[in-house]
């Protein structure tokens, strides 16, 4: 996977490959109240008729040492809680989880869909798969990879961390680098280099709070800033798990980096059958609010967009009069909504392919927002028409699913229809919905009292223009998180 190739390419790329393994890795942390849980679905066999597919788990200590490894066999649900296994007179409380799947066929993309969930006594956090350890038919070269998109609060409650794996290949340049920036026009704060010293299968988690002296402290305590870190790995895709830490309940809120891009030429434009180069699809639902970010790590290149808007489930068709320019390297591009409203920004202009962007949804009362990473819908970007994931399932939390429906030829857009099946591995229920052209529809799901704590949910659409999301949430205390679909 090249991250300097364009966007185009690297789908294309993605029919050609060939993958019989595939695996996830993750920092976990357990607590008395605390533990990690890997939560995912049998969906080789549904998606791919792959069967015979087996997942073999291993833990490590922050130094390397594998602690503990077995092989499990697959469910149609699975939720593979860390705490338990470590309990088992292992004397251990962070490091990583790494899972790889095993296939009989080719399983073509090297990454598992596993969703990682994060447990304090009041809260919970997610994220899925981002980082691994390299297949041995992928070359493992020395790189060089550049961090950061992600929602970063430094004060008395909360400090950023970064948690930092290693493959079987030991560090020769050992200095992470850090740089932090000021919101919303990018303006570099401070700098920070600090040595790794990561083993082979090592870990390190670093809190920002832990490496700053106290005047670098002053500097952003308080502030709007985002983080971009740097260093060499080697056998290794450096996606990493990242957040900030609230130390009282021993929490991690956790999403995962993406790539800062500091040059190439990925643009994209408009083109026959696409009159959209780009477009954001923003919703949101009360008791929620949303705040949308890109933050100033893209291509050094000039954006506009406009946007047409509308009430949940009816078509985005009222243009508002505000034309949204920023540079896409410089500044950061972001939005609010409060209400129960769909927002379509779309570029009709050239743009770059790539534009992250992090839905941060909250409560009233919550003390972290989600933060949701995923991106721009360029138009090199393919249809598809499954979607699956899986959600908490525990008292005092709902689940919103937010259903959008919209393309880069608005007028071409086709209604869909879409059928949910909600699962374990003893119960299951149906729900069809109806999304209209160029809309967002929601629904809701209250906690159901025959499942797990977690369930497992999959879609599949009639047309290719649909994403969903989802956001579980309680109103009591202000515990939310939430992702996109795989």
């Amino acid at each position: 996977m090249n991250q300097s190739a364009s966007l185009k390419n690297n789908f294309s790329q993605r029919a050609l490959w060939v993958n019989y393994r595939s695996s996830a890795i993750f920092p976990f942390f357990i607590g008395e109240h605390e533990d990690t849980v890997l939560v995912f679905q049998n969906y080789w066999i549904w998606k791919s008729s792959i069967d015979n597919v087996i997942a073999n788990i291993f833990i490590r200590n922050c130094s390397g040492k594998l602690v503990f490894s077995d092989s499990i066999k697959i469910k149609t649900h699975n939720e593979i809680s860390i705490k338990k296994i470590v309990n088992r007179d292992l004397d251990v409380n962070s490091g990583t989880i790494e899972i790889e799947i095993i296939g009989s066929k080719n399983l073509g993309y090297p990454f598992p869909a596993i969703l990682c969930f994060y447990k304090s006594k009041s809260f919970f956090s997610v994220v899925h798969s981002a980082g691994r350890i390299l297949n041995s038919n992928e070359e493992h070269q020395l790189s060089s990879w550049k961090e950061s998109n992600f929602y970063s609060m430094f004060d008395d409650r909360f400090t950023p961390f970064i948690s930092i794996f290693n493959g079987q290949h030991a560090l020769k340049n050992k200095d992470l680098e850090i740089k932090i920036f000021k919101l919303p026009r990018k303006k570099l704060l401070l700098t920070k280099k600090i040595n790794l010293n990561i083993k082979s299968f090592g870990s390190k988690t670093i809190y920002l709070n832990k490496i700053l002296k106290g005047f670098e402290k002053d500097l952003i305590k308080n502030e709007r800033f985002y983080i971009e870190f740097k260093h060499q790995n080697k056998g290794i895709f450096g996606r990493y798990v990242v957040g900030n830490y609230y130390e009282k309940e021993n929490m991690h809120f956790s999403t995962h980096s993406f790539m800062s891009i500091s040059g190439g030429g990925d643009i994209i434009q408009s083109k026959a059958g696409s009159p959209l180069s780009s477009f954001l699809p923003a919703f949101n639902q009360k008791p929620l609010s949303l705040k949308l970010i890109s933050y100033p790590t893209n291509l050094d290149a000039d954006v506009s967009f406009l946007a047409k808007e509308s009430n949940l489930s009816e078509p985005a068709i009222k243009k508002n009069k505000i034309e949204y320019s920023y540079n896409a390297s410089k500044s950061a591009f972001e939005e609010e909504i409060s209400d129960d409203r769909f927002i379509k920004f779309y570029s009709t202009k050239q743009c770059p392919a790539r534009l992250n962007i992090n839905y941060n949804f909250s409560l009233p009362n919550s003390i972290h927002p989600t933060d949701i990473a995923t991106g721009f819908k360029g138009n090199v970007y393919p249809g598809t028409i499954n979607f699956w994931g899986s959600i908490l399932n525990i008292t005092n939390w709902k689940t919103v699913f937010f259903v959008r429906n919209c393309s880069h030829n608005p007028k071409k857009t086709e209604a869909a229809n879409a059928v949910f099946s909600f699962f374990d591995n003893g119960n299951v229920f149906k729900k069809k919905i109806h999304v209209p052209a160029e809309t967002c529809v929601t629904f809701e799901l209250n906690m159901q009292s025959s499942f797990k704590k977690f369930l497992s949910w999959k879609c599949k659409s009639s047309v290719g223009t649909v994403e969903i999301f989802w956001v579980s949430y309680n109103e009591k205390n202000g515990g939310i998180c939430g992702d996109h679909s795989f």
